[in-house]
Order: structure tokens, then sequence, then C-alpha cells
């Protein structure tokens, strides 16, 4: 067996122990092939091997397996380069936010302890800084009984201040997942929600007050929040996906467009006069327009004729707001 297949299949073996701790309650075998990305086969070969090897106390019921209640995983060690995207995620979560959350605060004091010095200065830099930062604390109660509940599985009462509404409104719903978005510094929350009878999306700095309920609820087996923000813009998931065409003419905003990955959609043609096409599929909420409109004169919409109608009255009524002066 070459070296790198037998890295990959010690990777595996990992992922099926943490997959199998984690869900104690078992997983069938076919489900750990799926997200192995491997035969069936494969998987009970490498389920004997944990358990004969590494003496991992599996049990059995059908094509299930689970891990034993009395196993326990070892202490958890990072590599450099794990250290370093767990450093890299909470930067991102604090520069985001712009305020102190102490389990932020914690999980750098954790990572502090198990990286070299050099990334450990840095780290208590940060640390310093986020001292700084003005603390939030009905924010961080909210979106910890928002998380407990989403994690426990029950539904949740609160009251949400919609952006259309005047009054803020009391609503139950079931959290199905929660994502944080760089647009608009903000966290949200995908939920069935009772008064409307169907999945929407709320950001959580809007909800005003929260309670937990006694009353369980299951996500439904088909719900996947990666492919529901596949063709989205940011959070907002509800409109039409769209096929979009974009110039842009500057060559260094060009080279910016090549070298970052805006949309997994994203296909980058040069043309003969030096300027490239964008294309995309996404959906045509304000946060793609906004994003259109951040780049002054240096992109222009060419296609749907709908959204370059948009960005036009955009800038025009731009050049309203400037020409009253």
């Amino acid at each position: 067996m070459g070296k790198g297949k037998t890295k990959d299949r010690t990777l595996r073996l990992i992922q099926i122990e943490h997959l199998l701790y984690q869900n104690r309650t078992g997983l069938k075998i076919k489900d750990l092939a799926r997200i192995c990305n491997v035969s069936t086969r494969q998987i009970y070969r490498d389920l004997n091997d944990l358990e004969s090897r590494l003496h991992i106390p599996f049990w059995e019921k059908g094509s299930i397996r689970g891990i034993e209640e009395n196993y326990f995983l070892p202490p958890i060690q990072f590599t450099l380069p794990e250290a370093l995207n767990i450093f890299l995620a909470a930067r991102l979560m604090l520069n985001y936010a712009h305020r102190y959350d102490p389990n932020v605060a914690s999980t750098f004091m954790k990572l502090d302890s198990i990286v070299p010095p050099s990334l450990r200065e840095q780290i208590q830099r940060t640390l310093d800084w986020m001292q700084k930062l003005p603390t939030n604390e009905k924010h961080l109660s909210i979106l910890a009984t928002l998380t407990e509940a989403w994690v426990s599985r029950h539904r949740v009462k609160i009251v949400y201040q919609s952006l259309g509404e005047e009054k803020a409104t009391g609503r139950i719903i079931e959290p199905y997942f929660i994502e944080p978005a760089a647009v608009g510094h903000s966290s949200y929350i995908f939920a069935y929600c009772h008064r409307a009878k169907a999945l929407r999306t709320f950001k959580i700095e809007r909800i005003d007050a929260i309670e937990t309920t006694s009353e369980p609820y299951t996500i439904p087996s088909d719900f996947d929040a990666n492919e529901l923000l596949g063709s989205s813009w940011g959070v907002v998931v509800e409109d039409e996906v769209k096929a979009i065409r974009l110039r842009i003419a500057d060559p260094e905003l060009a080279r910016i467009m090549a070298e970052t990955v805006w949309h997994p959609s994203q296909v980058l043609e040069k043309q003969s006069d030096g300027s490239v096409i964008m294309s995309l599929k996404v959906t045509d909420t304000v946060e793609f327009r906004s994003w259109i409109l951040g780049w002054g004169e240096s992109i222009e919409v060419l296609e749907p004729a709908e959204l370059r109608q948009n960005i036009i009255e955009t800038a025009k009524a731009m050049l309203d707001v400037y020409h009253k002066e």
C-alpha cells in the first residue's frame, strides 16, 4: 500500500472513531460508508482493525455499530496547521463581531497551551485586545440558549423584531442550523417557524427574548445547510437562483477576482480587450447587489437585465443624493 493511501486510511480510522463517539446511539454501516466515501466492505474492515488493534469496544445491532458507553477518547492534540486553523477561525469570529465573547477567549486560552511560543505570543496579543472590546451579555445569553436548544432538539419561544415590522412578535421555532455572515457582522438561525409554517431565516441580533420549551422536535433528514446555502450570496436563501454575468475592465480588480473564490459557481473568462467576464449562479439578493455596488464603476452587470436595471437605478439615486449639496 502506498504512503498516501496509508495516510488516508489513518485519517479515516480517526474519523470513524470520532463519528461513533459523537453518535452514542450508533450509525448504520451504509451511513459510515457514505460519510467516509468508501464501500461498506471497507468500513467493516476498518471497524475490525479499530477493534482488534486499537481495542476500541464496539457494540452492534443489525447493521448499526456504536461505541460502548465506558469508552473515552484520549486527550486531543493538534498539529501546528490544525492549531493555526482554529486560530484563524477564532480571529474571523472576533473581527466579524467586534465584541468580547468569553467563549472565543476560552478557545484562545486553550489553544495557547498547545502551540509553539511564537504563535502563543500572537494569541496573547489577541486576548489582550479582546479585553478592550464591549460585551453584549444579552446577546451572549440568547445565543447560548439558542445553541443549547439546537443541540438538545427542543423548540424555543422567541420574541422577534422583523425588519419590516414595527413591533416585536412572539413565535415558536425549531432551530435547524446556525450560520455566521460576514456581511452585516451577524449570525443567523435557519429554523422551522410555527407561525409561518415554513423554514425561515432569523437574525439572532433581532431576537429580543428567548425561552426553551420542553417540546422536542426532529430536523428533517433531507435538510442540508450546505446545500441550502450553496447558491446563496450570504444567508438569504429564499430568492430564485439566476445566471449572472459581470464585466470587469480594471486589470487590478480582474486579478483580485482571479485569486479569490467568491462563490463556488464562479467562472472567469479573459477577453481579447483585457477585460474579464465573471459568470455566477447565485440568488439575486441585497447582499449580492451591495457587493457589486461596492466595486463602483469597476464592475458592470451584463446579465440579467433586471439586475442591470436595478444597479443603474441605484447609481442614479446615489447621484441624486450628492447633487442635493
